[in-house]
């Protein structure tokens, strides 16, 4: 079993990858993109002319699916084997085919496994996505759960994407955004929601350094000495 698992769930472009890839490095953590997988196992469906309703296929794909993440200082890439796929995924259209096919409870119940596989392996790890702290990891010792307007997030959308080089515009991303918050927290497996236990941290008017403060501090108020240990080693 994983000794400490910290969990940070929230909608799109609240800056769950920024935060748990900046609370990674300060607490010397393994970071884990679950978000990336559902994208991944969605852009396979889609070069393979899948149907959302092929829970059978979809489920197959998921149980085999070759992901591999390779981090580095400034970003974490994705890859399907020796495929990079990180800007593919990043794709609007494709995070809305993720969200739809998530909502099969075969789909999700095999990737659950899986996710609970690299915390064992991981040890100590943070995990990023959308049910982390409510169903993958309701034991996790520290939960956080980001939140940000609608307008800022599509904001933040447009200046990744068009980062990654793609043809956006803001109106097309805050119309997505809506429509997969909607999708995410309206479908009956495992819909979009804090955990109980969850703290809600609000990025709208606070930047990433603001952000990884405030979650830094309360880890370590809710973990103790053991965990500065870590730190210390990881420096």
């Amino acid at each position: 079993m994983a000794e400490i698992i910290i969990t940070i769930d929230g909608p799109a472009g609240v800056g769950k990858t920024s935060l748990a890839r900046a609370l990674a490095k300060e607490l010397g953590f393994r970071y884990f993109d679950t978000g990336a997988m559902y994208r991944a196992l969605a852009l396979i469906a889609y070069e393979k002319n899948i149907e959302v309703t092929e829970k059978k296929r979809l489920k197959e794909i998921a149980l085999s699916l070759p992901l591999v993440f390779h981090e580095n200082e400034t970003e974490l890439k994705v890859f399907l084997k020796d495929r990079d796929i990180s800007k593919e995924i990043r794709r609007p259209s494709i995070g809305m085919l993720a969200s739809t096919i998530s909502q099969w409870q075969e789909v999700r119940e095999t990737m659950w496994e899986r996710q609970r596989q690299l915390a064992d392996e991981a040890k100590r790890a943070i995990f990023e996505g959308r049910d982390m702290g409510t169903v993958v990891f309701p034991q996790a010792q520290v939960k956080f759960f980001l939140i940000a307007s609608p307008e800022i997030r599509a904001q933040r959308r447009l200046k990744q994407l068009q980062a990654l080089g793609e043809d956006v515009n803001y109106k097309d991303i805050y119309e997505s955004i809506l429509k997969r918050d909607k999708q995410d927290s309206k479908r009956t497996i495992s819909p979009l929601k804090p955990a109980n236990d969850a703290i809600i941290i609000d990025t709208t008017t606070i930047n990433l350094g603001e952000a990884v403060k405030l979650a830094v501090n309360y880890t370590l108020n809710k973990i103790g000495r053991s965990l500065e240990w870590t730190i210390w080693k990881a420096k």
